[in-house]
């Protein structure tokens, strides 16, 4: 299953310019997977009905289209009534744009043609075309697909709106995406005030659930242990989450890893730990895998180490120095890697007190830290902590 990288408040957004609350939004089409490929892109978005593009670009901006005819790879021009550009972040900063077509240029809002990818305007220039050719997949890298980018042609013209205010001028692609539009799953939705599970805490469930997770087993039999890296900010709760876990099974309380209430983070080491099922136990078939903590500025763990550590260059104990980044010629460095080695989940530890006013410096992180675990195809989910106080 491909994850999106559209947040619920881009479509949101969506939704609003689309004036359809009701909208749904699925990923049929994801360039830094699949590749930068105009056949792949019609094989899978062709006949469709409407669709959503969006780009996103190595300094952070989110921008993209909306085509409200299907794209056929007619070879011509499309008369879509109601397509438009728009912009959704701007350097990581949430900042939406709508940029309609001139009604003259109603007759160009599209160009539906099978050698490229998707095409924004028309006769007088494209507005946006997303890419030329046939590029890999991003494999933890940027990607130049050769797209050109001109504003004001079909869309925008004599608003003031050009390639800067629509992409930074920027197109170099982290990824591109295209959804359909559908009915949201209202199902999924829960009503205000629900409780979002049912759950009896009984000796008996407990129990139950402990065996479960104990009972997990990696699906490749190269790897005996899952590594699980557990990131966010100083004080989120990364070594008191393990230190929990570890405490279930010993069936006391243990304080293995370093925690703590502290401005910097207490965490100063990258170290692996496992757990056992029980006392003197088997160990579980997965390692949490604690780093320093997310800080704003330039303190905390440096993105450019995160390489390395979702890489599975890093020793074990390893100690982070500020003043030196990690590089192969770290001691301990692991310049040879295999799959056991590397990450394999990552989980985001948020305080679910503070996500309202995290600095955005900090929350930039987080989103570069799961930018970066899906560049290399590594599941992520979030754990809420402290939710008992917020």
């Amino acid at each position: 299953m491909m994850m999106k990288r559209l947040t619920e408040q881009d479509e949101d957004q969506l939704r609003q310019w689309l004036d359809n609350p009701d909208a749904g939004f699925k990923l049929l089409y994801k360039a830094s997977t699949q590749g930068y490929n105009p056949t792949t892109f019609h094989q899978l978005c062709d006949n469709k009905g409407p669709t959503v593009t969006v780009g996103y670009n190595s300094v952070g901006w989110v921008f993209g289209g909306y085509a409200s005819e299907s794209w056929t790879s007619r070879g011509d021009y499309v008369q879509a009534p109601g397509s438009f550009l728009f912009r959704l972040a701007n350097a990581n900063k949430f900042d939406p744009l709508k940029i309609d077509p001139g009604n003259e240029n109603v007759q160009q809002c599209l160009y539906d043609e099978k050698a490229n990818g998707p095409v924004f305007g028309g006769t007088a220039g494209n507005d946006w075309q997303v890419f030329t050719g046939t590029f890999e997949a991003n494999k933890g890298n940027f990607v130049d697909a050769k797209g050109t980018v001109a504003i004001g042609n079909a869309y925008g013209a004599g608003t003031g709106v050009d390639a800067n205010a629509f992409c930074g001028g920027n197109l170099l692609y982290l990824d591109v995406e295209v959804y359909s539009i559908g009915r949201r799953d209202e199902s999924k939705l829960l009503p205000e005030g629900a409780d979002w599970r049912d759950v009896q805490w009984t000796d008996n469930e407990r129990e139950k659930l402990k065996q479960h997770v104990a009972g997990y087993k990696p699906t490749s039999s190269s790897v005996s242990q899952a590594n699980i890296l557990l990131a966010g900010q100083v004080g989120a709760g990364k070594s008191s989450f393990f230190n929990t876990i570890t405490s279930i099974y010993k069936g006391r309380v243990s304080s293995q890893a370093m925690a703590g209430s502290h401005q910097h983070s207490v965490s100063k080491k990258y170290r692996t730990y496992e757990v056992k099922a029980e006392r003197g136990g088997e160990t579980l078939c997965f390692r949490l895998c604690d780093t320093m903590g997310l800080e704003d500025a330039n303190t905390g763990l440096d993105l450019d180490d995160l390489n390395y550590l979702l890489d599975g260059n890093v020793p074990d104990n390893y100690q982070f120095n500020p003043t030196a980044r990690i590089t192969p010629a770290t001691p301990g460095f692991k310049t040879s890697t295999s799959v056991k080695d590397r990450i394999h989940c990552v989980v985001l530890v948020l305080d679910s007190r503070n996500i309202s006013v995290m600095p955005e410096s900090v929350m930039g992180k987080i989103k570069k830290v799961y930018d970066k675990a899906m560049d290399r195809g590594i599941p992520t989910v979030v754990l809420l902590t402290k939710v008992d106080k917020a």
